[in-house]
């Protein structure tokens, strides 16, 4: 009951109260956020934040920025990368991710390297063999195969499709 009068007096809605944890429908402004901290530790109660959800962010931040890195040449593999940036065992991570996300952190970094493809294609006036370079892709036509395989057309036909240059 003090909790939910707490989250009450913050108004803070949907959320759920069992055995002390508090489970919010979505994320709070930060300054809320203090302000609930602190008033949960004037009663002794502490704010624990969820590891594993942390660890998934923490391992999504850092495909992305591998992505990204991809396009300077990137010697690193994937999982050292990761595990250089999250600093977990890459099967733990991979375990994890794969159990709470539903997806492989292999396939996570596919697609996410597929809808850059897509937004280059559409953006860009580089060709197919610049985007497959730079996204870190073996060959053009490497990424053409697993393009297709994703999105069902080649990169060239997406591109005709959806150019907006």
């Amino acid at each position: 009951m003090v909790i939910e009068q707490i989250l009450d007096s913050l108004d803070i809605k949907d959320y759920t109260v069992v055995m002390g944890q508090i489970k919010l429908s979505e994320d709070i402004p930060v300054d809320k956020m203090k302000n609930l901290t602190n008033k949960l530790h004037k009663v002794g109660f502490e704010v624990l934040e969820d590891k594993t959800e942390k660890t998934i962010a923490s391992i999504k931040a850092a495909v992305v920025q591998y992505l990204d890195e991809l396009a300077n040449g990137e010697p690193l593999k994937m999982s050292s990368y990761i595990t250089q940036h999250v600093y977990y065992d890459y099967s733990y991570l991979s375990y994890i991710f794969s159990k709470t996300a539903n997806i492989t952190i292999e396939k996570y970094f596919i697609e996410l390297r597929v809808d850059k493809a897509k937004e280059l294609l559409k953006y860009s006036s580089s060709d197919v063999s610049s985007i497959a370079h730079k996204l870190g892709f073996s060959s053009p036509q490497h990424f053409a195969n697993q393009f297709k395989q994703y999105v069902g057309v080649t990169p060239s036909a997406f591109r005709k499709l959806h150019d907006v240059r």
